[in-house]
């Protein structure tokens, strides 16, 4: 199975998942978070290949500690580590209902957070949760475009940062977050002393920065594709330019509403967010909307290439049928010279015994044939 397919495979299972989890989900509990255990009973067997990778990072000024999850009910039970200023809980793949359910009891989530860390695909957003100062947090859906075999893929990385607590989910590793941790590894880092909400911001930034080599990939390609509509058209280059097309539209609706959701994020005042952290997110907005106006600018290229194409082939038709439009109005007359003469009549016609007669016929057929080329040419019909 490639990977392709695993993420469609993966997609296609969550939908009952969400169901499983909305069950199980108590609706009137006073600090929105499950109540009691999920029925596994009702879970699906997982699928080989499928299943999550969970990480724990601790980390903060003295040092750093990366551990791995692996009895969730353990983990969640143990104290942090002395040197941990902040906790960064990664999940890469599908979550499984028992460690959703530890993670809402351990830090009380809303259930509708709990559903959007898992409802695959959504439009990416922005959800504040302040239900107290202690358990306020922010959900964050985003949306991560990237190129694979030459075709454009997207993935959900869904944030969940709350005080000094982040939690993140991807459906699957692509590397995304390899930048990240490399800096965590720097004692001196501005990462290993700042908050929570800064691991936020450099998440956010990295899923923007992956977008520039999306688009530098995008227009080189559209580039040479430029360059071989001008020079040689033909119907492979249509099924091209349809193809970048698609990929544009959907580059267009996983940006834009990130654009709307970050900008939400910079002009929020929630306690999680510090003042800080809000001046490095209004740079990320504007790298957010340097790329949407990449993507205008890639969007009327395709279309200008689009209407290059349709004209030269039209031209290249039109050139077709002047050639064959003159070849048949210079056999016209030839046509009917050799009709006339070619009858069954033996003493009407003249010439008819005449022993040069062929000849002169002949020589008369190609002065008229070359009359009339000098006449197109003249005329600049040729």
């Amino acid at each position: 199975m490639t990977t392709t397919e695993k993420h469609k495979s993966q997609r296609s299972r969550r939908p009952g998942l969400v169901r499983r989890l909305a069950r199980t989900l108590h609706p009137g509990h006073a600090h929105g978070y499950p109540e009691g255990e999920l029925d596994h009973g009702h879970v699906a067997p997982s699928t080989p290949g499928m299943e999550a990778h969970r990480t724990c990072i601790d980390y903060g000024p003295d040092g750093i500690e990366e551990t791995e999850i692996t009895d969730v009910e353990a983990f969640f039970k143990a104290p942090r580590p002395e040197c941990s200023k902040v906790r960064w809980i990664r999940v890469v793949g599908p979550p499984d209902p028992a460690f959703l359910n530890a993670l809402g009891n351990r830090y009380q989530v809303h259930p509708l957070a709990l559903e959007d860390l898992i409802q695959v695909p959504q439009r990416p957003k922005v959800d504040e949760y302040a239900e107290d100062a202690e358990h306020a947090y922010v959900l964050i859906i985003a949306s991560s475009p990237r190129r694979q075999d030459g075709h454009l893929v997207s993935q959900q990385v869904s944030v969940l940062v709350g005080d000094r607590i982040v939690v993140s989910f991807q459906e699957y590793e692509d590397g995304l977050t390899n930048r990240i941790r490399e800096r965590l590894q720097v004692g001196s880092s501005r990462l290993r002393t700042s908050g929570a909400d800064f691991l936020m911001y450099c998440i956010l930034d990295q899923i923007v920065d992956h977008l520039f080599p999306v688009l530098v990939d995008l227009g080189d390609e559209l580039e040479k594709l430029d360059e071989m509509v001008m020079n040689d058209p033909d119907a492979q280059q249509m099924r091209a330019i349809h193809e970048h097309k698609r990929e544009m539209m959907m580059l267009r609706r996983e940006v834009w509403p990130m654009r709307e959701m970050i900008q939400s994020l910079r002009s929020s005042d929630h306690a999680i967010l510090s003042k800080s952290t809000r001046m490095y997110i209004r740079d990320v907005y504007d790298h957010c909307i340097h790329i949407v106006d990449m993507m205008e600018t890639y969007r009327d290229a395709i279309t200008s290439i689009l209407d290059i194409h349709m004209n030269m082939m039209s031209n290249r038709m039109n050139e077709v049928m002047k050639v064959l439009t003159i070849i048949a109005t210079i056999f016209i007359p030839l046509s009917f010279l050799s009709g006339v003469f070619g009858m069954n009549f033996t003493s009407s016609l003249p010439g008819q015994t005449d022993p040069w007669s062929f000849t002169i016929f002949a020589v008369a057929c190609s002065v008229l044939g070359l009359g009339m080329v000098g006449l197109f040419w003249w005329r600049k019909w040729l």
